[in-house]
């Protein structure tokens, strides 16, 4: 049990580490080729996400910023449901370590010793 804990341990740091990037890269916006010819980040602050104008500070690649967008709302629900999840198993794992299967102590309605 104490081993499913320590893995559940590195899995909530892995996608909580895929949780923060997705929401940075949403943030920053994609690369890309902007109108005065160089390659860069044209947006600030998210400000691209709510006036859809700003869209066309990007030349190439076609469709970056729906494809950025589509590509790091997933990787963040996906991370944020990770995290759940490690940490339910985190607890269980604990909950498992320190209680075992209950029946040795009677403190979960059973009969005490086997």
């Amino acid at each position: 049990m104490f081993t499913s804990t320590i893995f559940a341990v590195i899995g909530f740091l892995g996608a909580g580490y895929s949780f923060v990037i997705s929401a940075v890269s949403i943030n920053k916006g994609p690369k890309c080729l902007m109108v005065n010819s160089t390659w860069g980040y044209p947006f600030h602050n998210g400000d691209y996400l709510i006036d859809e104008a700003l869209w066309s500070k990007c030349r190439e690649p076609e469709n970056v910023i729906p494809w950025n967008l589509t590509l790091f709302s997933i990787l963040l629900v996906t991370g944020g449901i990770q995290m759940l999840l490690c940490a339910f198993q985190v607890v269980n794992g604990l909950l498992g370590t320190l209680c075992g299967d209950c029946q040795c102590c009677g403190c979960c309605g059973g009969d005490g010793p086997v």
